[in-house]
């Protein structure tokens, strides 16, 4: 929804935008958390800090400016298309980089995933719309 209806209106430009969206999420999350009583159990590693890090460097500043940006400057089908492909890229990762492994039929997945990504992005260039005609409507007095 808010893709949509950000696609349709003035939105502010650079990264203050962004950062002031995270900054809110920011604030209703820390709320939520001391609502539910969450509590920090243990000191995290020095790897945990860095992958936070890593998540609070490309997964949301780069992120959502480039969501941003696209949301100006695209449909928003193709804006949102990062939904579908954020997971594919997550699981080549794991399967290059952590030694993972997948199933043929996850392998499949995948492919319909990239399959459906690119019919939405190329669809309209694919499959274009056909003209529709107006019907005739005579007037009754013409008869």
């Amino acid at each position: 929804f808010g893709s949509v209806y950000g696609s349709r209106i003035t939105l502010p430009v650079g990264m203050m935008a962004g950062a002031i969206e995270m900054l809110a999420a920011g604030v209703v999350l820390m709320i939520a958390s001391m609502i539910a009583g969450e509590k920090l159990t243990a000191l995290p590693s020095l790897s945990g800090f860095l992958a936070v890090g890593y998540l609070a460097l490309f997964g949301s500043i780069i992120a959502i400016n480039a969501y941003m940006y696209l949301i100006r400057n695209v449909s928003p089908a193709l804006a949102t298309s990062y939904a579908y492909v954020n997971p594919v890229v997550a699981v080549l990762l794991g399967t290059g980089l952590g030694g993972e492994t997948l199933s043929k039929i996850e392998w499949l997945a995948l492919g319909v995933i990239v399959f459906a990504v690119v019919l939405v992005t190329l669809g309209k260039y694919l499959f274009p719309a056909k003209p529709v005609v107006a019907p005739v409507i005579q007037d009754a007095s013409s008869e």
